[in-house]
């Protein structure tokens, strides 16, 4: 098990409220909560900004950065 029973694992994944298809797979908030159901407790899943690296801004996000979504798991057991 790479995460003992009440570690942490913090995540950060792209949006579906991000317009778009260019850049990663959009997850939607339900999206999250069913990969983690089993064997973990969400804790939080807010939503966020990312910068991007310089190289990739021919890429079109939303103005302030993509949208994204940060989560806080924590492992049952």
């Amino acid at each position: 098990m790479i995460v003992p029973a009440g570690g942490w694992l913090f995540l950060m994944s792209m949006s579906d409220a991000e317009p778009g298809n260019e850049g990663p797979r959009r997850v939607s908030k339900k999206e999250l909560y069913d990969a983690f159901a089993d064997g973990w407790e969400v804790e939080s899943i807010q939503p966020a900004r990312c910068e991007i690296h310089p190289e990739f801004t021919e890429m079109k996000f939303s103005e302030g950065g993509p949208k994204m979504w940060f989560a806080a798991f924590r492992r049952r057991g």
